[in-house]
Formats: C-alpha cells, sequence, structure tokens
C-alpha cells in the first residue's frame, strides 16, 4: 500500500518495493479529478443496465394478434373530456406506431377500457405567502386489455399514475389553458407507455 507525504505543493510517496516517488501536487489533482469520471461512468452504467426499458416492440401477451379496439374511456371526474383526450391519445399512439390496427370494437381481437379515477394537483412553488406560481398535476387510470374470444383480460394496470407541473398564472383564461396543455401532455405519456408496456407484455 502507497503512503502519501504532502509537502507544500508536491505530493510524495514510497512504493511498496521501497523506492520513493515525487508527485507535482497539480497533477495529482488532475489524477484524482480522472478517477472521480471513471468511477461516475462506472455508477452509471451499472443503473442503466438494471433499470427497466420498454423497447414498445414484441409480441404482446397475445402473440397473433392483429387488431385492437380503444373506445372512448369513462371519467370518473369532474374534468370534462378526459375520457376523450386520453382514450384519442392511446389511439394515435397505436396508429402512429403501426404494429396492431386500430378498428371499431365490433371489428376488433382485443378492447382497451379505461377509466379516468382521480385528478388533483398540488402546489409545488410559491412566489409569495399566497400566491402560487407552479402546481403538480396529478391522473390515476385505470386500464385494461382484454380479449373479445373469452373476455380474458390481455393486461392491465389498476393504478396508473403520472404527473406534470404547470405554471399558475394571475390571468384565469391563461391559467385554464395551462392546464389543459397538461392534460394534453399527460395523455400522450401516459399512451406511449401504456402502449410499450402493452407490447413487452409487461
Amino acid at each position: 500500500m502507497k503512503k502519501y507525504f504532502v509537502y507544500l505543493r508536491v505530493l510524495r510517496g514510497k512504493r511498496r518495493d521501497g523506492s520513493f516517488f515525487r508527485i507535482e501536487l497539480k497533477e495529482y489533482e488532475k489524477m484524482k479529478i480522472r478517477s472521480r469520471v471513471i468511477l461516475l461512468l462506472a455508477t452509471m452504467l451499472l443503473t442503466a443496465s438494471c433499470g427497466y426499458h420498454f423497447s414498445g416492440e414484441g409480441p404482446g401477451p397475445r402473440p397473433g394478434l392483429r387488431t385492437v379496439a380503444i373506445p372512448v374511456f369513462e371519467n370518473n371526474t369532474s374534468e370534462p373530456d378526459l375520457g376523450s383526450i386520453f382514450a384519442g391519445a392511446l389511439r394515435r399512439e397505436f396508429i402512429t406506431k403501426g404494429q396492431l390496427q386500430v378498428v371499431p370494437t365490433e371489428q376488433a381481437e382485443a378492447i382497451f377500457r379505461g377509466r379516468i379515477t382521480s385528478i388533483y394537483s398540488t402546489a409545488v412553488a410559491h412566489r409569495e405567502a399566497e400566491e402560487t406560481i407552479q402546481n403538480r398535476l396529478y391522473v390515476t387510470l385505470e386500464i385494461r386489455c382484454t380479449d373479445t374470444r373469452d373476455g380474458k383480460v390481455l393486461w392491465q394496470d389498476p393504478q396508473f399514475t403520472y404527473y406534470q407541473v404547470y405554471l399558475q398564472n394571475v390571468d384565469p383564461n391563461i391559467s385554464f389553458a395551462n392546464r389543459r396543455a397538461t392534460l394534453d401532455f399527460l395523455a400522450q405519456q401516459m399512451s406511449i407507455r401504456i402502449h410499450d408496456r402493452f407490447l413487452s407484455n409487461f
């Protein structure tokens, strides 16, 4: 094991074989930085290899499935049009990706049925004691896909929750527009994940 002795701007040490070495502190600092960078990269690679990644490709829970239907979702909240917004986003996701054909319910081999169970927001940033400038909007969706042949549930998530932060404005019209844009964003992001998880059978 190396022993280090620091004198002003020079680092001196003794090797295992008994010989001595001398390093300028500037060079020693570079060595420490390189070591930290290598350690950080190794940690990032390890973390990435342990995480889940859904490619959005695969046979899904029923190999050979070719057609799906996505009727308007139920909406158990007071927010208008959520059922249409979220079902429409999921339809677009399947149509865009193109692996499965979206058809009317009576022609489908499997049907996605969804229900918006809750929507709520919490303040996350304030300008003054009573003025909220950022809200976090949460949406929870119950989603399942059933086989039209026998009613078997092919895939489901009974409580899929996602959130996004949006800006609150003193003008209520702007705040409303920001909230609606955030709902569109949540519908899109949740649809991407539903599509990819379904085809990955996860």
